[in-house]
């Protein structure tokens, strides 16, 4: 019966009488830890650490050429344009690069930075653990990319940030350049032979040329035509003549000698234009041939140095990849750790650990007279 009215007085006691009973106990414990949490959170044994960020937008521009030498509207990307959530991915990608992490590790000398021993064997993975702690990247909710860097030094933290937003530009101009040197190499040497048939074939048309056909279809209709009154003209000469001599005229009739200086004229004409018209038809083919195909070549030609020209501005040029919106700056406090947030659930978190306690030995007191 008096173990039952134990029970029942242990069941009903009342949180402020249990507090009451046991103040002592959980003042001492409770502020212990403030102390403590005061103290160990403090830049003895907590490095505070500060943070700066930079933000950007990516833009939307891979190709100088293409966003200002294409002459397509439609197909002409805008240098200005900012870009989406496919471009802030890239860039992020980018900054995952090791070529990016390398050079802020060997700049920096992060594996003394980070307190790394040299002779530990993990010791590239715990650099690599560091770097991920405090070196972020993430792309917002506005589709912009933000660098976030953490370090017990607020100057080498802002200069991080920087860097690697710079250093960003660098390896894809980088990148990019390779390829575009590639593709240079490519259009460069179809351009070149191009040329080079283009220049053969307006040799082939300067022989012609040296021959005296200029335009075929030009000279063969002028030709022609000038032929064709030779002819006439010889015919009428003799005609003339035959009129005349059937009359009985004398030869040294001045009749007779202009219709004969005709004659001679008009057929010292025709033969000519008939060597003329015979070189024409031995080469006028070829000549018509060499000079449609250098038509052709030409055109060709100018869209490859259209495009030569292109690949050459996308080596040489470059555009920047990115719109800063916000560049790091030196943080005036420090962002980790957070002592007053430390302090207050260390404090709460002792005092809730001795009131379980606390109870737990309520509990077996209980016990033990239950069994007495």
């Amino acid at each position: 019966m008096q173990a039952e009215k134990q029970a029942y007085s242990f069941d009903s006691l009342s949180v402020v009488e249990f507090l009451v009973k046991w103040k002592i106990p959980i003042l001492v414990v409770t502020l212990l830890a403030a102390v403590a949490s005061i103290i160990f959170s403090g830049p003895t044994f907590i490095k505070p650490r500060y943070k700066s960020t930079v933000v950007f937008y990516p833009a939307t521009t891979n190709s100088v050429s293409k966003a200002l030498l294409n002459e397509n509207a439609y197909d002409r990307s805008d240098p200005l344009e900012f870009g989406e959530e496919e471009q802030a991915e890239q860039l992020i990608q980018i900054l995952y690069s090791d070529e990016i992490r390398q050079y802020i590790i060997d700049k920096y000398d992060l594996m003394k930075h980070y307190d790394i021993k040299e002779n530990s064997k993990f010791r590239y993975t715990q650099l690599a653990k560091k770097f991920s702690d405090n070196i972020r990247f993430r792309r917002t909710e506005y589709s912009s990319v933000e660098i976030e860097v953490l370090d017990t030094d607020p100057q080498i933290a802002a200069n991080i940030a920087n860097d690697i937003a710079a250093l960003l530009d660098e390896t894809k101009n980088k990148i990019q350049r390779e390829q575009a040197t590639k593709a240079l190499q490519i259009v460069e040497s179809q351009y070149l032979a191009k040329r080079d048939l283009v220049n053969r074939l307006n040799d082939s048309l300067n022989q012609f040329r040296g021959m005296g056909i200029f335009d075929y279809d030009l000279q063969i209709d002028h030709i022609t035509d000038v032929y064709v009154q030779a002819v006439a003209g010889i015919s009428d000469a003799k005609a003339k003549l035959q009129v005349l001599r059937n009359k009985g005229t004398a030869e040294t009739d001045t009749g007779i000698v202009n219709n004969e200086s005709r004659l001679s004229g008009a057929e010292a004409t025709a033969r000519e234009l008939q060597k003329q018209l015979d070189l024409l038809g031995r080469f006028g083919g070829a000549y018509n041939s060499v000079k449609e195909q250098l038509e052709k070549e030409n055109e060709e030609l100018v869209k490859l140095r259209q495009r030569y020209d292109r690949a050459k501005v996308d080596v040489d040029e470059v555009l920047p990849v990115k719109f800063v919106v916000n560049s790091a700056k030196v943080a005036e406090k420090k962002t980790y750790p957070l002592r007053s947030l430390i302090v207050a659930l260390s404090t709460f978190g002792a005092f809730l650990f001795t009131l379980l306690i606390l109870i737990a030995v309520e509990n077996y007191k209980y016990l033990i007279a239950r069994k007495q």
